[in-house]
């Protein structure tokens, strides 16, 4: 009698668990929405890191260029001080 009423309630946990699919399905299409979108944000962050880490080697390009004319120029005018100097 015991094992029998087990075996209904068992019966009946498992039809009911198996008819509430439909909020379950909502649910996970909710999170695969949001996986999407945030796969999608990740893309754009790695796009706009690899744009300003390009800036920032452009600027360092650029800053050792004008540290070297800035050199240039010094010694050309250590240069010209020294030959009045003489």
């Amino acid at each position: 009698m015991l094992l029998k009423k087990l075996a209904i309630i068992s019966f009946a946990a498992a039809l009911t668990g198996c008819a509430n699919t439909d909020a379950l399905e909502g649910k996970i299409n909710t999170l695969s929405n949001k996986i999407n979108s945030l796969s999608s944000q990740v893309k754009e962050l790695k796009s706009q890191h690899k744009s300003l880490s390009q800036q920032a080697t452009d600027a360092k390009s650029a800053a050792q260029s004008a540290k070297s004319a800035a050199q240039d120029a010094n010694e050309r005018i250590d240069n010209v001080v020294a030959s009045f100097k003489k």
